[in-house]
């Protein structure tokens, strides 16, 4: 009896076992494709030592590599991914896209194009079935506001009853999951891989912050938005643009590709929003702002210590939209967001009524009573334009509230490695808006420290450096600036916003700004 049960479990031990290895094949094939389907859907120029090959994998990091990988050899900022193919081949790898072909190997496929970056956005999409096309895509970029009105778009959308995903500075979210982003915009493969993730878990929108450097870099090519949304351009990235004119040429490329059917709504204030649209395919373009050229117009503007409230009308329509969220500023980005729901074909008023539940984008704006009595905010602004604004903003916050006599305290820095340009100017804005502005370290990363906070203080004027101190350590500095308040000021803490890390070096130290204020 024991023989017959022992032979039993072992017939039923090797049914488990082929099955479970059929279904491990299986999944193996099922994550193989073929070269020449790839081939099929890419921009190439030559093929060399064609060999009819199974891809498992997609890579662009030269580390990563086995011999059913295919490579794509990228020209970064910093590093020509080209100059390791030689390495990659040492590895195994027998399939290579790349711009620059070495001295032929026998065994390699060579996949020239004529540009790689352009290229992996095609592997991308194919490699993950297109997930794109299951979702209704929205595209925000801009110099600020991207964050907030991405997250404004997102939540009103939810409260639609839709099921969205977030793509941004801030990180990736979607059903109640969290990644964190290392771009504002990931790499085009990231990037499909996420939205594969999100389209098989049933999301049916998502909404994600388009940066220039994303645009330029090819990272959103073969995304068909239905929807690009334009915040505005200020001063930022001219380390990598090296002008204004590149850096808007950059932001118009989301809209050059807009299809006809797709819908394009700017900040029609802006000097650059005619340029974003001049060779748009869409049909359907609106413009939002406070002169009467606009379609959607902002008026009886009000802003106050616990929101801000406003009218945003059309021929048609008239809409009180109240909201929580602070600063003249958020009024722009509610009515950007406001506008392209409405736009998407929602009802005004269900959209009106869902602003009033809103929150804000975690770092902008952010606020926090003191021990002293004052409020203490923390905001990503890190541009001229953007520290201006939340300046701005606090200083209408203190007279809106009849604090007229409450001093504004500024703390700020400027991250390392990054565009100088900007540095002056900033430390020239916080001090003609501020009472008192203390300069201290933000990401200082490779560079010296001290000579970014030089190249702040040399911006501020003769006049304005008795209100102006320099205190190096973070936490020492925001220490500082809460001491130095009292009831009814505010201590504004610009720069990092939803970060939680400082970059000192090579190394990424934690760091809070809000953390430090609860602090206090």
């Amino acid at each position: 009896m024991n023989i017959i049960k022992i032979f039993c479990i072992f017939r039923l031990f090797l049914l488990f076992l082929s099955v479970n290895l059929y279904i491990f094949f299986e999944l193996i094939e099922n994550n193989m494709k073929k070269l020449s389907n790839l081939l099929k859907k890419l921009s190439y120029t030559e093929i060399i030592n064609f060999v009819e090959r199974n891809i498992s994998a997609i890579s662009y990091d030269s580390r990563l590599v086995s011999s059913d990988t295919l490579f794509v050899a990228m020209k970064g900022t910093k590093v020509d991914a080209h100059n390791y193919i030689p390495d990659v081949i040492k590895q195994g790898c027998k399939t290579i896209v790349c711009e620059k072909v070495p001295d032929s190997y026998d065994d390699v496929t060579f996949i020239r194009v004529d540009n790689s970056r352009q290229t992996l956005a095609e592997i991308s999409h194919w490699w993950f079935d297109y997930p794109t096309r299951f979702m209704k895509m929205i595209g925000v970029t801009g110099t600020n506001g991207k964050t907030t009105t991405t997250f404004l778009i997102a939540q009103i959308l939810e409260r639609m009853g839709l099921k969205v995903g977030i793509i941004g500075t801030t990180g990736i979210y979607f059903l109640n999951r969290f990644y964190n982003a290392t771009h504002t915009t990931p790499e085009s493969f990231e990037l499909c891989r996420i939205f594969k993730e999100m389209a098989t878990n049933g999301v049916q929108c998502v909404v994600m912050e388009v940066s220039s450097h994303s645009l330029e870099q090819k990272r959103v090519f073969g995304i068909d938005f239905d929807v690009a949304v334009f915040t505005n351009l200020t001063h930022d990235h001219l380390d990598y643009h090296l002008n204004m004119e590149n850096y808007a040429s950059a932001k118009k490329i989301l809209f050059d590709n807009l299809k006809s059917d797709a819908i394009a709504v700017l900040q029609g204030d802006s000097e650059w929003a005619k340029l974003m649209i001049s060779d748009c395919k869409c049909e359907n373009i609106a413009f939002v702002g406070r002169n009467n050229l606009n379609k959607y117009i902002i008026q009886n503007e009000r802003i106050m210590l616990n929101g801000i409230s406003f009218n945003l009308s059309t021929d048609t329509l008239n809409l009180d939209i109240k909201t929580s969220l602070l600063g003249k500023f958020n009024i722009d980005n509610s009515s950007l967001a406001v506008a392209a729901c409405i736009e998407l074909g929602y009802n005004p008023y269900d959209v009106a009524a869902a602003m009033k539940e809103v929150a804000p984008a975690e770092g902008r704006m952010s606020s926090i009573q003191l021990r002293t009595g004052a409020i203490g905010i923390v905001d990503y602004a890190h541009t001229p334009d953007a520290i201006e604004k939340a300046l701005l903003t606090c200083r209408e916050i203190l007279q809106n509230s009849g604090h007229n006599n409450s001093k504004l305290i500024c703390v700020f820095g400027c991250g390392g490695d990054r565009d100088r340009t900007k540095r002056p100017k900033m430390g020239e804005i916080a001090s003609q808006i501020a009472d008192i502005v203390i300069i201290t370290d933000d990401n200082p990363r490779t560079e010296d420290p001290a000579s970014i906070r030089k190249e702040i203080l040399q911006g501020i004027p003769e006049e304005n450096k008795s209100k102006v101190l320099e205190i190096a350590e973070r936490a020492e500095a925001i220490r500082y600036a809460v001491d130095v308040s009292g009831n009814g000021d505010i201590v504004l803490v610009a720069g990092k916003g939803h970060e939680k890390y400082q970059i000192i070096g090579q190394t990424r130290f934690h760091f809070d700004d809000f953390e430090h204020l609860k602090k206090m």
